[in-house]
Formats: C-alpha cells, sequence, structure tokens
C-alpha cells in the first residue's frame, strides 16, 4: 500500500510541472455572473530579457512549421503577478491556475489557457532548453494558442523565476 502511494505522489509531481486549463461553456456561465470581478489591466512591455525569451519561444515555433504567439498584456499582468507570488512562497508552484486562467478569459475571452514556470535557472537560455526537455512544458510550447506573455522576476538573492501563460 505504501508502494502505491509513492507512485500516485511521483505521478502527481511529474504531472504539476504545467497547466493546461479549459474553459467550458459552464465556466463561462459562471464568469459572466455580476459576483465576478474583471480586471482591467493594461497592456505592457516585456523587459529585454523577457522579450528575448519570448522571441526564443516564437523562433522554436516558426522552426516547427506552428504560428507565431502574440503579445498579449493582460497574460503578461497575470504572469508577472504569479511570479511574485511564487517568490514570496520561495518556490515555483501552479497555486491558484484555475483563477488565474478565469481572470484572463474575463479580459480577454480566452477559452484555453495553460502555463509553463520555472526557477533555479540562470539564463533564458537555460530556462527554454529545459521547458524543451520537459513534455508537459514542450506541449505547451507548441500548443495551439495564438496569445502570451512571460514574466521573469528576480528575488533578492537573485534566483530567476519565470512564468508563461499561453492561451487562445
Amino acid at each position: 500500500m505504501k508502494l502505491n502511494r509513492f507512485y500516485l505522489l511521483i505521478i502527481i509531481i511529474a504531472v504539476s510541472s504545467c497547466s493546461r486549463h479549459e474553459l467550458s461553456s459552464l465556466d463561462f456561465e459562471q464568469l459572466n455572473k455580476p459576483e465576478k470581478e474583471i480586471f482591467l489591466v493594461s497592456t505592457a512591455q516585456h523587459s529585454t530579457q523577457e522579450k528575448a525569451l519570448f522571441e526564443l519561444i516564437n523562433n522554436y515555433r516558426l522552426s516547427i512549421a506552428l504560428d507565431t504567439l502574440a503579445f498579449e498584456g493582460a497574460s503578461y499582468y497575470f504572469a508577472k503577478k504569479h511570479s511574485m507570488y511564487m517568490i514570496s512562497q520561495g518556490n515555483t508552484s501552479h497555486d491558484n491556475f484555475a483563477k488565474r486562467a478565469e481572470q484572463l478569459s474575463m479580459n480577454t475571452g480566452a477559452s484555453y489557457v495553460a502555463e509553463n514556470v520555472a526557477k533555479d535557472y540562470d539564463t533564458i537560455d537555460e530556462a527554454f532548453e529545459a521547458w524543451l526537455e520537459s513534455e508537459g512544458h514542450r506541449l505547451n510550447i507548441e500548443g495551439d494558442y495564438t496569445h502570451s506573455a512571460i514574466s521573469i522576476k528576480e528575488n533578492e538573492e537573485g534566483d530567476l523565476y519565470f512564468t508563461q501563460l499561453f492561451f487562445r
């Protein structure tokens, strides 16, 4: 019995390395209820480092005959907010992903949202290569998405925290 729990724990950890959330029609009905708050966010610009990683991902997508992703300000806002949250927690996570996906949908009309997160990489090249080597992260990068944004934030010790949101 303990062995089964161990394998279940390993599977949960492996699967939780990236997140996807499809917003069903029921989700959209709930989003339109008055008690749901809509966050109005302005468009923003990636930092130089964020822009470079975004370009790496788009160049990769082009190299495998996929359309490039368009930068989108609301997804940048929510990615940045999550990177700051991860810094406050001291680890990577997909905590509150469903809520982020719903908020992104309310602001953009997204019907499908995915997320990649990372830390413990010193450069954007290292993070990018790690995402490509991870099946779940690579599937998000190669997914049928139209828009995205990447947030890279640094904690006080100089560790980089990465969040990328994808949607269509």
